[in-house]
């Protein structure tokens, strides 16, 4: 049954069809239009996001590899499948592909009946040297997105602006002894050339994930000489022990702070199985917003569970802003409840309504367009509601979408 819409939301949500906007957050393949060995729909599907839905509901680990293995026939992968897609079909990240799918190829949904289709139409689709500039510029109107790319080249469509992450050193995962240095001056030095080397070519910003592996409190005591101590031990094997962590996120923070950098944060859920969600709480970051006044810092994923604690982060702080990557395929709910409040408390040049954060382009779609109804639902009812008109409701859809973030990142 399809629920009737306000005359305010369907004017919002034309608006929204045809206007530019900024991705923030993206982990798209820069040259290629898929990932994996050859274009094949559940490998590129299941690579992350429903991959979880279904080991939540019951798949293993075992069976997912088979499933996402292009070599093995597809209905016999589809046979493996089907009782636990069935299980997932409420949740967001699967309304996110079954979007997508309506989209991108023309059907209905997700079914035996349809997979032999759906590969056929994903597999000649993905083959189209436009395929990604046809995704993103002419279906989702993204003048530019920021993906989490490795050092190649700038991309010749010029839609992707890239991050720098500082914890490839703060971590580190670089190998200390190709650097052929000793101290822990010297490889400061190197992290420093390198993120001079990479604002040179342009990064939007920089972005700290490391939340996945420890806790996001980063502090600030940690003196030179202990830190160059622990360096001096280090074995080139395992990571940094903590202090030696937050030693070098600070020197990043600093440079970050000379330049006006801005810093994403992932903050919140994590992806995949078995994360400790408590170490991605933004409240952990309070001593970093005074610390370097310079430094826009975008937090991710509305810090989802933590949305509210991020809502008042955002208050105090001028320079924090809260990111929706992510969120919207998380909880659409969480999002509209997350988005309504915020503008009850916050400035509106703080919020950025849409990152897709997918491997996989057909994601952006799917995403976007839930993206779109959740802003558009939540403005209209403030303007039915007499909080705002029309002319402001859309001001706001735009600059959440769009002016915000082109702001804050220089795009």
């Amino acid at each position: 049954m399809s629920i009737p819409q306000s005359q305010s939301y369907a004017y919002l949500m034309s608006v929204a069809e045809t206007m530019p906007v900024i991705d923030t957050h993206e982990h798209l393949p820069v040259y290629s239009s898929y990932i994996g060995g050859k274009p094949d729909v559940l490998f590129e599907y299941l690579s992350h996001y429903l991959s979880s839905d279904l080991l939540t509901a019951g798949l293993s680990f075992e069976d997912h590899a088979k499933v996402s293995d292009w070599n093995l026939d597809l209905m016999e992968r589809w046979d493996i499948l089907e009782p636990y897609l069935q299980r997932v079909r409420n949740t967001s990240y699967y309304k996110s592909l079954q979007i997508a799918v309506q989209k991108v190829h023309g059907i209905d949904d997700i079914t035996r009946d349809t997979i032999g289709t759906l590969q056929a139409s994903f597999s000649e689709k993905v083959s189209r040297p436009d395929f990604a500039r046809s995704i993103m510029r002419d279906m989702c109107h993204i003048e530019k997105a920021i993906t989490c790319a490795d050092d190649s080249p700038k991309d010749p469509t010029d839609i992707f602006a890239r991050t720098f992450y500082p914890e490839s050193y703060a971590g580190p995962q670089i190998t200390v002894k190709k650097l052929g240095v000793t101290t822990l001056a010297e490889y400061c030095e190197s992290y420093k050339a390198e993120y001079e080397r990479r604002k040179a070519d342009g990064i939007a910003a920089l972005k700290i994930a490391m939340a996945y592996s420890r806790s996001l409190y980063f502090a600030g005591d940690v003196s030179y000489e202990e830190a160059d101590a622990l360096f001096r031990q280090y074995d080139d094997v395992t990571r940094f022990p903590i202090p030696l962590q937050d030693y070098m996120l600070h020197y990043a923070m600093r440079l970050a702070n000379e330049d006006g950098m801005a810093v994403q944060i992932h903050t919140g859920l994590q992806e995949g199985m078995c994360n400790d969600v408590e170490n991605s709480n933004p409240m952990l970051l309070k001593n970093l917003f005074t610390k370097y006044p310079n430094v826009t810092f975008d937090l991710f994923h509305i810090g989802y569970p933590y949305w509210r604690p991020l809502i008042v982060l955002a208050k105090n702080f001028a320079n924090v802003c809260i990111d929706m990557c992510w969120a919207h395929i998380i909880s659409p709910q969480a999002s509209r409840e997350f988005f309504r409040e915020a503008l009850d408390v916050l400035p509106y040049t703080k919020i950025f309504a849409f990152g897709g954060d997918y491997k996989f382009f057909d994601g952006v779609v799917g995403h976007l367009a839930l993206a779109k109804q959740n802003i558009c639902e939540v403005l209209a009812e403030k303007a039915e509601r007499g909080e705002y008109d029309m002319a402001l409701a859309e001001k706001i859809l735009r600059a959440v979408f769009y002016d915000n973030a082109k702001r804050a990142f220089a795009l």
